[in-house]
């Protein structure tokens, strides 16, 4: 097989559409994918000025564009810089992506142009990106009807919680014992409502404050153990504390996401069994790996990921007191850290919650 049958065999069976022009912009070769794509046989296009792949409104542009890569020619790859509205036959228009490749003879120099459609991959890549932009705008109006719902919820539930305590107060076992247990049930039900609104609130929160800090995680546990002193002491807890990084984060989420690991630790302890809680943190290339160990009641594997669900209890009120909104709490400040949380744990076997923190992290 001759050099030139060899040339046009490839040229023609490439799976993107191949120009050749001279240095007027005059088309002087083109293979059969240019057919596909723009609806002109190749011989139709001989002769012709590329600008005839161009809608005409792109014409002037076009033609200055074209005279200075002319008088600079270099050699231009696919990329999403090069992207250009193109127009077929039929005058309907897409999407294309075009290398460019001077080629130099003696008395002149040529230019090869390779096409591809990429109207899909644009088309996609739009409809991801509006509907990345209405999630995140339905994702905030959901943050501020939660904060505003919550926030108006606590006025009239502080009103019947206030009455029933006056009501408590005053009728006390002077009407029977029913209205006590009645009295009783309304006052514990107002203070759980409390309680999750409190969580609602401090959920709905989370994220409004982007600006990211130096963070140096032992002292921010110092303090935190100082806060939750009183109840370190009642369980007789022991809190070790390894090395821990300094990372850049928000604060007071991250001061929140230790609280509540721990906080957690100490509430599903053992019976007569003291409470040992390990915090410590290793490292890659990419992130730091914390973990919360507790040597507590464990948790079964097939709720592994469940626990992390908003509401999700997984013991009645009266075993141990909680809204089911702490670990969820955990898993949207580790997720807008960039990081992911998960727990590795077994009946009667304590619980290892990890969570990471990328190096890079930054709003």
């Amino acid at each position: 097989m001759k050099a030139g049958e060899i040339f046009k065999a490839v040229f023609d069976t490439s799976h993107d559409g191949i120009i050749i022009s001279d240095h007027f912009g005059k088309i002087i070769l083109a293979n059969e994918r240019i057919e596909k794509l723009f609806g002109y046989k190749p011989e139709e296009l001989l002769g012709k000025e590329i600008e005839i792949f161009i809608p005409e409104r792109f014409h002037h542009t076009h033609i200055g564009i074209r005279n200075n890569y002319i008088n600079e020619p270099k050699k231009k790859e696919m990329d999403t810089r090069n992207i250009l509205s193109a127009r077929r036959k039929d005058g309907s228009e897409f999407y294309v992506e075009i290398s460019l490749s001077p080629i130099k003879l003696e008395d002149e120099t040529l230019i090869a142009a390779a096409i591809r459609d990429v109207s899909d991959k644009i088309i996609s890549s739009n409809k991801i990106e509006a509907q990345t932009q209405l999630l995140k705008i339905q994702n905030e109006e959901l943050e501020r009807f939660a904060y505003l719902a919550s926030h108006d919820l606590q006025e009239p539930l502080r009103t019947v919680s206030n009455y029933a305590g006056l009501f408590k107060r005053k009728y006390a076992g002077k009407i029977d014992n029913d209205a006590d247990d009645y009295l009783e049930f309304i006052s514990q039900a107002t203070q759980r409502m409390q309680h999750l609104i409190k969580g609602l609130l401090e959920y709905s929160r989370i994220g409004f404050d982007k600006k990211p800090t130096k963070i140096d995680c032992n002292a921010m546990l110092v303090l935190i153990t100082k806060d939750m002193a009183n109840s370190i002491e009642e369980s007789r807890a022991e809190i070790k504390i390894e090395k821990l990084p300094v990372i850049n984060g928000n604060l007071v989420e991250l001061k929140s996401l230790f609280q509540n690991l721990i906080s957690n630790s100490i509430k599903y302890r053992k019976k007569e069994v003291k409470p040992i809680i390990t915090i410590s943190c290793s490292e890659n290339d990419r992130e730091y790996i914390f973990s919360v160990k507790d040597n507590g009641i464990g948790i079964d594997a097939k709720f592994h990921k469940k626990v992390f669900q908003l509401f999700m209890k997984l013991h009645s009120t009266s075993e141990y007191e909680g809204t089911g909104i702490g670990l969820s709490n955990c898993k949207k400040i580790v997720e807008m850290h960039g990081g992911t949380i998960w727990v590795e744990s077994g009946l009667d076997n304590g619980s290892t919650f990890y969570f990471t923190i990328p190096k890079t992290y930054h709003i």
